[in-house]
Formats: structure tokens, C-alpha cells, sequence
């Protein structure tokens, strides 16, 4: 199969050394494109001398059978149609711009059409097949508390907006509590877990959101509570950040493997 990777920052340049290293058998990087030459990655896909391109109709001239979307936001929204209405399979990282109804029914709606499949990817968070399984019937709440150290939440406009000392909080702070509809809105590149859960359940409106600054964990650490007429789910998930880039964690990098594995297999375990 032959893959093409949208963006090569942490999650893209994690997913290039993967499939260069052979991690997933009978996948090949057919080529990567970025924002412009002076992005991040240009020089790791240089050194591994893959095809590096800057428009996404050059990147589709490659012949790429399934994209692997890490770039933006903007980007998914910019190109997402494009992949999928080419017959490409896309697997979309930033996944909080699927927040926009209409944005998900255009992918959806170009996938189907064209035989293509928009694979959505769990991210930095685990038990989406114990949620897909339980909104077959009714489900009362599913809560999502996120706990992440003060550093994490640096450069974010909201936060900003909060007029917090990051750098000496000593105790666990409460940056928001809503809906994910809200909360993706206010933390676009932080929280695209809570657009993974949304989708999976109860949807954007309905699944709630609290995130914290927490000097006491050094884990990015999610929460996640399901309760519904089948019964009741708790689980926490503690993530090891990517230490170049704190606002990553390590299961959002391999989540895109384990995307591309499944696409490959021809044994599939979980809902």
C-alpha cells in the first residue's frame, strides 16, 4: 500500500520513521507534503530521499492509496474532499476540526461517494469500541476530564485570555468545563481527543469536558466516564508526551500506526 503522510511535524515525522523503518509490513511512503520548504520534517524526508511536494494535486499525481492527515486543522478542511473524492483513503489527525457539522457531512458524503473510507483514528485515548457499543442504547453521560501539566497549556489564546502563571501553579487548575463542541473551539491543537470521543458517542453537544493544569502529574492524564442504560465504563488513560513537543503524546503518534495497520489487516479485533 502505498501512503502518503499530509504534514510532517511530530506525528508526521514519527509515522515517516515507522513506515521507513518497515514497522508496518507492506506499507510504503509514495511521498509527503508540506505547508512550504521551510516546514518542519523537510529535511528528515530529504535524507530519506522521498518525494517531497507542496500543492496536494501534485501529492495525488504520486498515487498514494491511503493519506495520512497530520498538518492542521485548515488542512483538512482545505483538502480533505480533494483525497477522498480521488478515491484515497484518508485518516485525519486533527480531528477537532470535524466539529464542524457540515465539514464531516462533505467528508463523509466524498468518501461514499467515491468508494473511499474516512478512517477516524482513537488518538491520545482508548475504549471508543466500548462506546460505540454502548449508544446502541441509550447513554445518560459521557464525561472527559483531562489533566495536563502547566506547560502543556502554554501559547494557547484561551489560556492566555485566563491571565495564569504557568510557570508557578502549584495547584490543579480548572482551565474549562463544557461541552466539546466549546472546548475544541478554545483548545483546536490540544484536546482533538475530545472530537475522537464525540464522534464516537453522543456527539459534540452532549459529551462533557474539563481540562486542567495540574503541576502534580507529569502524565498527560485522561479520565473518561460512560454511564447508560448498559451499564457503566471508567477508565484513565496516562500518556508520555512527546518530549520535543509536550502538547503530543506518544498514543496519538502510534494511533496512526495502528489506523494503518488495521487497513492492511485481514483479522480486526474490537467493534
Amino acid at each position: 500500500m502505498r501512503i502518503g503522510i499530509l504534514g510532517c511535524g511530530t506525528i508526521g515525522s514519527y509515522v515517516l520513521n515507522s513506515l521507513m523503518n518497515g514497522n508496518i509490513p507492506g506499507c510504503e511512503v509514495a511521498v509527503v507534503c508540506v505547508r512550504s520548504e521551510g516546514s518542519r520534517g523537510v529535511s528528515k524526508v530529504r535524507s530519506y530521499g522521498i518525494p517531497l511536494v507542496t500543492d496536494i494535486e501534485e501529492m495525488l499525481n504520486y498515487h498514494p492509496q491511503a493519506i495520512i492527515e497530520s498538518a492542521s486543522h485548515e488542512a483538512l478542511q482545505q483538502h480533505g474532499e480533494t483525497i477522498l473524492r480521488a478515491g484515497i483513503d484518508l485518516i485525519p489527525l486533527s480531528l477537532g476540526a470535524l466539529v464542524n457539522a457540515e465539514l464531516l457531512e462533505t467528508l463523509t458524503d466524498a468518501a461514499r461517494d467515491c468508494g473511499s473510507i474516512l478512517h477516524i483514528p482513537s488518538g491520545g485515548i482508548g475504549g471508543l469500541d466500548a462506546l460505540q457499543a454502548a449508544v446502541n442504547t441509550e447513554v445518560y453521560e459521557v464525561t472527559m476530564t483531562s489533566r495536563k501539566p502547566p506547560v502543556a497549556w502554554k501559547n494557547i489564546t484561551y489560556v492566555q485570555s485566563l491571565n495564569l502563571d504557568l510557570d508557578r501553579m502549584t495547584e490543579p487548575t480548572l482551565l474549562y468545563e463544557g461541552s466539546a463542541r466549546d472546548c475544541v473551539t478554545k483548545f483546536p491543537q490540544n484536546i482533538n481527543i475530545a472530537a475522537a470521543l464525540s464522534l464516537a458517542g453522543v456527539g459534540f453537544d452532549r459529551t462533557q469536558i474539563r481540562i486542567m493544569a495540574d503541576p502534580t502529574v507529569t502524565l498527560n492524564t485522561h479520565e473518561i466516564h460512560c454511564e447508560g442504560e448498559s451499564g457503566r465504563f471508567h477508565m484513565v488513560l496516562e500518556n508520555l508526551p512527546v518530549p520535543e513537543n509536550p502538547k503530543t503524546t506518544y498514543m496519538a503518534c502510534i494511533s496512526a500506526i495502528a489506523a494503518l495497520k488495521r487497513i492492511r489487516s485481514h483479522y480486526r479485533i474490537g467493534t
